[in-house]
């Protein structure tokens, strides 16, 4: 893609990682087999009184609010292994024991690797002109280790054989990987109204067949996004940028990330991360 503007975007990526396990270990406890023996009925007797008594308490005394508010706005996201996963199992455990539960307790599930905590990322464009861009760091990626600045390139990769004409060319930049989006003019409302015939659209729900080549085309994409997460790295791209649309994300020295897409050139600063698909190894 030829420009007469050349790009530059600062990056900051500022991110901690810690190995982590599902909790902490603690000494080993034995599994308790009361349960194993018991046989299954042929036939299951429904005990209907306690089915209403478990209904009218979730229409009557549903605390579902709090305990949603209690999770995503006092801990927010809980990514496996981190700082917050530990803490949102601790304040389940703490709930149903407020809850009258006996023996409620955390149980270790095995060893899971590394934890990830962002703690700060930003983007910037100051050349041709300033701007700065909505980003976040995408789990697992590293740590730019201040702020980084660097021309940006975007790059057309569709296949495996368009990995041969970057070859050489990504070195000390921040690349943009994903499509150009068309952004339209808004020349219709943004919100309407909606009369009877349309209300009574959205309660229909008809079946209809999925378009697309299903879970092995899934598959596919899935391990040719890994080729090209290797291809950058082996390339020693400063970084890699996403759309919002794929993943709002940004990388780092040692494994690409990515963030909302500008055009070709910049500088970013990031506190830890690579992309999900491009998870450092």
């Amino acid at each position: 893609m030829q420009s007469s503007h050349r790009f530059f975007f600062c990056l900051f990526l500022a991110c901690l990682s810690l190995t982590a396990f599902a909790v902490d270990k603690k000494a080993a406890s034995q599994p308790n087999d009361a349960s194993l023996g018991i046989t299954q009925p042929q036939r299951e007797s429904l005990d209907y009184g306690m089915y209403q008594r478990i209904r009218e308490e979730a229409i009557g005394h549903s605390h579902i609010m709090e305990y949603a508010s209690g999770l995503m706005d006092g801990i927010g996201p809980r990514l496996t292994g981190s700082p917050n996963a530990k803490r949102a199992n601790e304040w389940t455990r703490d709930q149903l024991t407020a809850m009258g539960c006996s023996n409620a307790h955390l149980e270790d599930w095995g060893e899971f690797g590394i934890g990830w905590q962002q703690v700060n990322t930003w983007v910037r464009m100051f050349s041709p002109d300033t701007a700065v861009f909505i980003a976040q760091a995408s789990p697992w990626s590293p740590s730019t280790n201040g702020a980084v600045t660097a021309p940006v390139v975007w790059v057309d990769i569709k296949d495996e054989k368009d990995l041969e004409k970057y070859k050489g060319k990504l070195a000390g930049k921040i690349v943009l990987y994903g499509e150009m989006r068309e952004v339209k003019p808004i020349d219709k409302a943004l919100f309407s109204h909606l009369e009877d015939d349309d209300l009574k659209k959205l309660t229909e729900y008809p079946l209809a067949k999925r378009e697309g080549d299903g879970f092995q085309g899934f598959l596919k994409r899935l391990a040719f996004r890994e080729k090209v997460g290797k291809f950058f790295a082996d390339e020693k791209a400063v970084a890699v940028l996403l759309p919002a649309a794929t993943v709002a994300t940004m990388a780092a020295p040692a494994g690409p990330s990515s963030t909302t897409p500008a055009r070709p050139s910049a500088g970013s600063s990031t506190g830890a991360s690579t992309p999900a698909q491009y998870p450092a190894r």
